[in-house]
């Protein structure tokens, strides 16, 4: 069978960790040249090495996505040193756990700027170089912009964004054969599952709440690598009358509300 991305040049945002890591791995296995993008430079050198060492390219720029004045013309020197566009996965985010009362101003803004306006301005961007000859857009956004929980409103806030900004990108990129659809996963075992030092996916009160309750039907937090695997099922555009849409992964928790 020949590889599902076999050609293409796709950017990926957060690719030193979890999802990110996860789906730069599978889109190189499937044929694709990566452009890996995080602030975590020693995670993204590992993930480049790996790619290499798989017989795969790969091309690691180190990028804070907080300081959106960059993102642009980072983009635009991936494209120029990889040559093309297909994908973007804008991927990154962040997350702080703090109540309305106490969070301050700049802990909102720096939620918003790396979870919603750096993939407006990544998308943008991507848009520019897809225009000639179309591509696939992937917002990774959260079921959070579905249900919530106390001490979350910025990240759930950003996340609502991005499933919006998603639709509105759809529209307006369409006639450019450029697919922009988003995926909104569960919890899944990744770092952004760790909130004060502790994986809440592990604890005996997730355990009781989420699985004993079967409240996530499938009986367990999800793996990075299966919300790669929808990545790269949105990214190939096999399915070609897709676009604007929200493909929730998320093993049936929001079904049982």
């Amino acid at each position: 069978m020949a590889s599902r991305l076999a050609g293409k040049v796709a950017l990926i945002t957060g690719a030193a960790s979890g999802i990110g890591r996860a789906t730069a791995r599978l889109f190189a296995v499937e044929g694709a040249s990566v452009g890996i993008l995080d602030k975590n430079g020693p995670g993204l050198r590992e993930i480049e090495q790996e790619v290499r060492r798989g017989g795969h390219q790969a091309l690691a720029i180190e990028l804070d996505l907080a300081a959106t004045e960059q993102i642009e013309g980072v983009i635009e020197q991936a494209v120029a040193r990889l040559g093309k566009l297909d994908v973007l996965v804008n991927n990154a985010a962040t997350y702080v756990a703090q109540d309305f009362f106490e969070m301050t101003k700049d802990q909102w803004q720096k939620v918003l700027d790396v979870n919603l306006t750096a993939y407006f301005l990544g998308a943008r961007s991507a848009a520019r170089h897809m225009r000639a000859a179309g591509g696939s857009i992937v917002n990774i956004a959260s079921v959070h912009h579905l249900i919530s929980e106390p001490r979350s409103g910025a990240y759930a806030a950003s996340k609502g964004g991005v499933a919006q900004l998603t639709r509105n990108l759809a529209i307006e990129f369409a006639a450019y054969g450029i697919a922009v659809n988003s995926i909104s996963p569960g919890f899944i075992r990744t770092a952004m599952s760790v909130v004060d030092g502790v994986d809440e996916t592990t604890t005996e009160n997730f355990r009781r709440l989420y699985i004993d309750s079967r409240r996530i039907p499938l009986g367990r937090a999800g793996q990075p690598e299966e919300i790669a695997a929808a990545a790269l099922f949105l990214a190939t555009r096999e399915c070609g009358y897709l676009t604007g849409a929200d493909l929730i992964v998320d093993g049936g928790l929001t079904i049982t509300l």
